[in-house]
């Protein structure tokens, strides 16, 4: 059997962070404090997409109030339920509740096409929230290349899009803390805290201060972080 030659300087895993405009998964993510979980575009040839999304937030009202705004929405031809009722979400899932949706839509509101037949391929589920869309994709091509097919879809799709960071797919990147059980907001705070030398005795930064630093009250600020730790050191 002819043995493969693999060349790793030419495959990348690149980060970004992506908006563009007319998508209705974008707009419901600014509209109600709820995330989605993209798990791959397929695109037909009649301009409709069919996509399955775990959408997550902190309380079920939440996540009511942006399935209403989806059934509402002129983009969104059709939802169906993967599942009955809610759920506690999985550990990869920034909320407390979630629900699974199979979602048929209009193909040109979204983006993944402009990636994928550039050569981007998924590295995880896309992760949306706040307006903004938060990608990891593999590529097989220099940094160079990734650079110009980046600047081909911000001119082709009207997108913003930053870089966040380019490495190798060999290198680990894991934080010895799950964080990724956090929710968007309680990462924020605990990855602060630890930043700004909150945890360090004695301490850098007090909670006061880093709760004026985000423009929440001590309160909040200490609410946010105890859910957090809770949830690090596994004590619910």
């Amino acid at each position: 059997m002819e043995q493969i030659e693999f060349n790793e300087q030419d495959a990348i895993r690149v980060q970004l962070e992506v908006w563009h405009p007319g998508c209705w998964v974008l707009e419901t993510s600014k509209q109600v404090d709820v995330g989605f979980l993209g798990y791959g575009v397929f695109t037909r040839a009649d301009d409709r997409a069919t996509t399955r999304y775990t959408l997550y937030a902190d309380t079920y009202a939440e996540i009511e109030e942006a399935v209403s705004l989806l059934n509402d929405h002129p983009a969104v031809y059709k939802i169906a339920e993967m599942c009955t009722g809610f759920s506690r979400a999985p550990a990869h899932s920034p909320g407390n509740v979630t629900r699974e949706l199979l979602i048929e839509n209009d193909a040109t509101t979204q983006i993944s096409d402009a990636f994928t037949s550039r050569g981007f391929t998924y590295a995880a589920p896309g992760d949306i929230y706040d307006g903004t869309e938060h990608w990891r994709l593999f590529a097989h091509m220099d940094r160079e290349t990734v650079y110009e097919r980046l600047d081909e879809i911000r001119d082709e799709e009207g997108a913003d899009i930053t870089v966040v960071s380019i490495s190798s797919p060999r290198r680990a990147e894991k934080d010895p803390l799950p964080v990724d059980q956090l929710s968007h907001r309680q990462r924020e705070i605990f990855q602060l805290a630890r930043t700004r030398g909150y945890y360090r005795q004695p301490k850098a930064a007090t909670a006061g201060e880093l709760a004026e630093e985000l423009g929440i009250t001590t309160s909040t600020f200490h609410e946010h972080l105890h859910k957090a730790e809770e949830k690090l050191l596994d004590l619910s």
